[in-house]
């Protein structure tokens, strides 16, 4: 193989793995559980005061090859807009970290999401936010290993040489700033079953991203989400229903199902979430993709859980019907007793 066709080959490599890595919306099965990752509008508008989470993905584990991983924290805090305000600002920070392939390509995306949470009535409130952030990319250059290239009379070059592919392309890292907007509303009745929805509009820049000089930029994304949480005639029973679209240019996805939550000691009012405990379990179908089994337990102000996604396309065929396994730990916090359940 000539020293030519080589920089072509590596290159449409390089912009297909781009291509794949930016423009794909990051598929989780504990979506629920991090919802600032996708609608900057949601940070802070739980019963908490502030949280922390924390999951960790694991994709293709049984197909030959790297596996995908990913690492995700999230941390929200509630800030009061005036001691006699039922409004707040919201403020936290994102990161989401993926790495795939023998040349580890790695995307980190980080941001700064800001909301502010207005009290419409005695049972809904309506949310606003936008986040300002960076992407980055990057890949270790001497992982790719070449053969010797044929010149005409014998062959020349080195296996693996970082200087012939650093010159083929400008540079082995980037960043792009990025901008994520967002509104979510909730309505509360009287039983205190919760139903919500949002929509936000990430990449609103169309950030640009690449190795070399002249790469397209991101598509714009879109990212809708509905969801309940549903109080039944058995008080240790709720029922959480839950959906989210994305829309990243030509590409669309859809994932939806429901929780169910057994309660199984509920919190005082007095000491809120230092008594509470609980189990989920459910299932989500990703549209044409995979069914994704959910469980999570939750004790004093701490839950965990996992998923585990089976593949139902035709995929399975090289997977062997495992898709990814995912593991989340989150915390929530109160800045003081206060007389309010946090679930």
């Amino acid at each position: 193989m000539s020293k030519m066709i080589k920089k072509i080959v590596f290159l449409a490599v390089l912009g297909i793995t781009h291509v794949a890595t930016s423009q794909y919306a990051y598929n989780s099965s504990l979506f629920y559980q991090t919802p600032a990752l996708f609608n900057v509008a949601s940070v802070a508008t739980g019963a908490e005061d502030f949280s922390f989470c924390t999951a960790f993905k694991m994709q293709n584990l049984t197909m030959s090859g790297t596996p995908m991983r990913t690492n995700a924290l999230i941390g929200e805090f509630k800030i009061s807009d005036g001691p006699m305000s039922k409004n707040n600002f919201g403020i936290g920070f994102t990161v989401k970290n993926e790495q795939t392939g023998e040349s580890k390509l790695m995307a980190t995306e980080v941001n700064v999401p800001i909301s502010y949470t207005m009290q419409l009535n005695q049972f809904s409130k309506f949310s606003v936010g936008a986040s300002p952030g960076m992407i980055l990319m990057s890949y270790d250059p001497t992982m790719p290993s070449w053969e010797t290239d044929w010149n005409g009379w014998g062959y020349t070059g080195s296996i693996g040489d970082p200087t012939f592919i650093n010159s083929t392309l400008s540079r082995s890292s980037n960043a792009a700033f990025n901008v994520n907007t967002g509104v979510q509303y909730q309505y509360q009745t009287r039983d205190k079953s919760r139903f919500f929805g949002g929509l936000a509009l990430n990449h609103l820049n169309k950030p640009r991203l690449t190795f070399n000089e002249t790469g397209e930029r991101m598509f714009m994304q879109m990212a809708m989400n509905i969801g309940a949480d549903i109080t039944t005639r058995r008080r240790d029973l709720r029922i959480q229903p839950q959906l989210m679209a994305f829309k990243n240019g030509p590409n669309a996805n859809l994932i939806m199902g429901v929780m169910f939550e057994n309660i199984m000691r509920n919190g005082s009012d007095i000491t809120n979430i230092l008594k509470s405990k609980s189990i989920n379990y459910g299932a989500f179908y990703r549209w044409n993709d995979a069914v994704s089994l959910n469980f999570n337990y939750k004790v004093l102000n701490f839950r965990m859980g996992l998923a585990v996604d089976v593949t139902v396309s035709k995929l399975s065929n090289a997977n062997k019907g495992l898709g990814s396994i995912e593991l989340f730990f989150k915390s929530t916090h109160l800045y003081g007793k206060r007389k309010t359940k946090v679930k």
